[in-house]
């Protein structure tokens, strides 16, 4: 039962840790749109910036995924002991995703050029893609257990 909560946890925080970093890259990006800095070098450096912040946080999950591993019972947890990390786990998933399409919309892209739209859809995808990893595994590792 350690494992279910353990994993529940891991995904609540790289979830909500990595969305608030990603939030604050997109308004670092914002700003630059905005001051007409945006370049692909000021760019690349909050980029490294992001994903530096996503190691750190993603520590501490993954300390949480080992802690679970550990502590495995033989025997399984029955289903209706995992509907709510289950629920847990869908909501951050799903709020993730809300909130990363939203700070998507907020971007003024009428100002910027093809190439640079393709720069800011690229760090979309990637910041949706840091933010889910933990928690979709989190998911699947939920109903191994």
């Amino acid at each position: 039962m350690l494992s279910v909560w353990a994993f529940t946890i891991a995904a609540i925080i790289a979830g909500i840790g990595i969305l608030i970093n990603f939030k604050s890259l997109i308004n670092k990006l914002i700003r630059r749109i905005e001051q007409n800095d945006f370049h692909f070098h000021g760019v690349q450096k909050d980029q490294s910036k992001y994903f530096i912040m996503v190691a750190v946080i993603e520590a501490i999950p993954i300390f949480l995924f080992v802690l679970a591993f550990i502590s495995m019972e033989d025997s399984t947890v029955s289903l209706s002991a995992k509907i709510i990390p289950l629920l847990i786990i869908i909501g951050i998933i799903a709020l993730c995703i809300a909130q990363v399409l939203s700070a998507n919309h907020d971007i003024p892209k009428d100002k910027l050029s093809q190439q640079e739209k393709g720069l800011i859809r690229t760090t979309t995808f990637v910041g949706l893609g840091t933010i889910l990893a933990i928690p979709i595994a989190s998911l699947i590792l939920l109903f191994i257990v």
